[in-house]
């Protein structure tokens, strides 16, 4: 009973940190940019900028990029396939 116990627990914690590694190869392969690099972009066509904050975040903040488009964080299912993948793509979550 104590083996099988150690085993699911074992293979718990393997899946979690096959999870975690994964997770952080993909966030490395994601292009970043600074605020002053996406300065000299605004307005440019071929840049879209998209604020992906939460709605409570957005509507409370004061700052926000003003040729940005707010889009739903957790709705990119309905809203990705609305924007040119020719674009450079810029989401935001300031």
């Amino acid at each position: 009973m104590q083996n099988k116990r150690f085993l699911i627990y074992l293979t718990l914690m393997i899946s979690v940190f096959i999870f975690a590694v994964s997770v952080a190869a993909m966030a490395a392969s994601v292009p970043r940019m600074t605020a002053d690099e996406l300065k000299m972009h605004l307005g440019e066509a071929d840049y879209q900028v998209l604020d992906v904050r939460a709605g409570g975040d957005w509507a409370g903040s004061t700052v926000k990029i003003t040729s940005a488009e707010r889009v739903e964080p957790r709705a990119v299912g309905q809203w990705v396939d609305n924007y040119d993948k020719e674009k450079t793509i810029v989401l935001y979550c300031a």
